[in-house]
């Protein structure tokens, strides 16, 4: 099981997210976060009559976290890629990270990454 985290375009995070919920995969977290890359421009603001020159260099993203069977990553990354990929540069990023246990706070169920979930019972 291997929990992604997709970061890109805020304009690309809402096709992203209904085709993977269509593919069925669900519970995906949507987060709205900055990145400091490369990429900086000069912003003219007016502020009291007067014009000031900014440096932005903070650019918004949108980050998308859920968890993958371990054999779907590929072919999650690979949707991923083709749907947030403008061959513009700054497109984003995505992390692959390894998951062992993932339990619903409240049903106790565990989630093993896919479909099928199975029921723990309480010891205490």
């Amino acid at each position: 099981m291997k929990l992604i985290r997709a970061i890109t375009r805020p304009e690309k995070a809402l096709a992203l997210k209904d085709l993977l919920a269509d593919s069925g995969y669900h519970g995906i977290m949507n987060t709205e976060c900055y990145g400091y890359g490369e990429s900086k421009k000069i912003v003219k603001q007016i502020y009291r009559g007067r014009v000031y020159e900014q440096r932005v260099d903070a650019v918004q993203r949108a980050e998308l976290e859920f968890v993958v069977p371990d054999n779907k990553v590929d072919n999650v990354i690979r949707t991923i890629r083709n749907v947030a990929k403008t061959n513009h540069g700054a497109d984003g990023r995505i992390y692959v990270f390894a998951m062992n246990d993932s339990v619903h706070i409240n049903s106790g169920s565990e989630h093993l990454g896919d479909s099928s979930e199975k029921d723990l019972h309480d010891e205490f």
